[in-house]
């Protein structure tokens, strides 16, 4: 039991949004959902008994990590993303199109492109070369190796 309780903590670490009993004895490798449920309610109690910093839960036949009402607010604060979305959005259109100019993505992203392209080129994601009457902007090293991408390798976009 000590060997299923520690292989589903993994799955369900790696799956934020849960997963059902069905699809943790398959990818667990137990015959048995019936052995998986049985686990999976000892280990709910075990969580809520040693008093952690996360909750197993249960809703509508799907089990996921939760965090503790009382820890929201901590939480929250520590997972503020690094990176503000229309920022990262400003960014991806700069790495889509690997050096673009900054007067085309002002046209595309709006006048508050300045301030993201600012805010980039400071934390250094981007460098901006001046072209003419406008500046060429490129993704940086650090913005390959931030988001784990190769520099000779295009950028998709995903429907």
């Amino acid at each position: 039991m000590k060997e299923l309780k520690s292989k589903i903590e993994a799955v369900l670490f790696c799956i934020p949004e849960g997963v059902d009993t069905k699809k943790l004895a398959r990818v667990c490798g137990i015959g048995s959902a019936g052995h998986v449920k049985t686990a999976l309610q000892e280990m709910r109690k075990e969580f809520e008994e040693s008093e952690r910093g996360v909750r197993l839960m249960e809703k509508e036949g799907i089990w996921k990590f939760a965090i503790p009402d009382l820890h929201v607010p901590l939480v929250k604060e520590a997972a503020k993303p690094e990176i503000e979305k229309a920022i990262l959005e400003t960014l991806a259109f700069i790495a889509y199109k690997k050096s673009a100019k900054q007067s085309e993505v002002v046209k595309v992203r709006s006048n508050k492109a300045y301030n993201h392209i600012k805010h980039l080129e400071d934390h250094g994601f981007i460098t901006a070369k001046q072209k003419g009457k406008t500046r060429l902007l490129s993704p940086t090293k650090k913005f390959y190796e931030y988001f784990n991408l190769r520099e000779d390798e295009d950028i998709k976009v995903e429907d």
